[in-house]
């Protein structure tokens, strides 16, 4: 078998040929495309010509960014146990956005796991991603893999965010800034029909059925770019874990808070401890930084390079 990292990660089997989470044109001819979610650095307009799996949350997404969803397509949710192509695939809730999903295919005999992004943090609108005991290959992000990022609780981090808005709505509203598919969904179920929200998200808001009043002295923007002018700005992104550029955001009249919707360096070390696989490959963001601290804990943990190229590790 053979695993490689090619803006997507593509597995060749015996039988079978597919492709997780592209974001680029489908190299070669594939039977089937698993998507994690709908944000679009895991998703591409050119999943639209294949056979795609996904939940429904995630075809909704895609309708939305990409004006239409695959005539192939199959919708998974958390639970399900499906055969593609020769293929097992069991689906798992990943607890990052809405519809977002971990895989674990089963290829010639062989069980690899791919968690997509993950957060084993529950949240308002989401179950926590759990450990999926023993894959023969855990192939997992990194977005938080350095000890710098440590995330304090979610409900600190919630009353952290209602009271900074309580202290400042009155003098001219606040403007929440959270990414449109994600946290802005999660910033809204929290605040309710209190929040307006910019086009941008509003329409991911009516798509999965969360309701905001269009105005009022809370509004979430997709970026501080967008925040109206005079309103106390504030920003939700795991980055601000790090102190410094935290401190750099207050320094520019922006209060930025650590709500995250992945797992932080300890939670993504936990996962694999209780996942317990043979052999770990880490993508996206500190991957090589996670690598070499579980290597360093005994695993054989490897990098997946990030850059486009053909890289083979079965």
């Amino acid at each position: 078998m053979n695993i490689f990292y090619d803006r997507g990660i593509y597995v060749e089997g015996s039988k079978v040929r597919f492709v997780v989470d592209p974001t680029g044109p489908i190299k070669g001819s594939v039977d089937f495309v698993l998507v994690t979610h709908g944000h679009s650095d895991h998703m591409s307009r050119y999943v639209l010509r294949h056979r795609v799996v996904a939940t429904r949350e995630t075809f909704t997404a895609m309708s939305i960014r990409h004006g239409g969803v695959p005539t192939r397509r199959m919708t998974v949710a958390p639970g399900d146990v499906v055969e593609v192509d020769g293929a097992q695939i069991a689906v798992f809730e990943a607890g990052h956005i809405l519809g977002s999903v971990m895989y674990l295919v089963e290829v010639d005999g062989l069980q690899i796991l791919f968690t997509g992004d993950f957060n084993t943090a529950g949240t308002i609108l989401t179950d926590a991603a759990e450990p999926v005991e023993r894959p023969d290959v855990l192939v997992m992000e990194a977005t938080y893999g350095d000890p710098a990022y440590v995330f304090p609780n979610r409900a600190e981090l919630y009353n952290e965010l209602l009271d900074v808005v309580e202290k400042y709505a009155g003098d001219g509203g606040v403007a929440i800034a959270a990414y449109p598919l994600g946290k802005a969904q999660e910033v809204a179920k929290l605040f309710g029909a209190r929040a307006g929200a910019h086009a941008s998200v509003a329409r991911y808001n009516r798509a999965f059925g969360i309701s905001t009043s269009g105005g009022g002295d809370v509004i979430i923007v997709p970026s501080l770019r967008a925040a109206p002018p005079r309103r106390f700005k504030i920003e939700v992104s795991g980055w601000y874990a790090e102190e410094g550029l935290r401190r750099r955001a207050a320094e520019e009249g922006v209060y930025g808070i650590p709500l995250s919707d992945h797992s932080d360096f300890p939670s993504l070390v936990e996962f694999v401890r209780e996942t317990s696989p043979r052999l770990v490959y880490t993508v996206y963001g500190f991957s090589e930084r996670l690598s070499r601290h579980l290597r360093r804990l005994g695993y054989r943990a490897y990098t997946i390079p990030g850059a486009a190229g053909l890289v083979k590790f079965f």
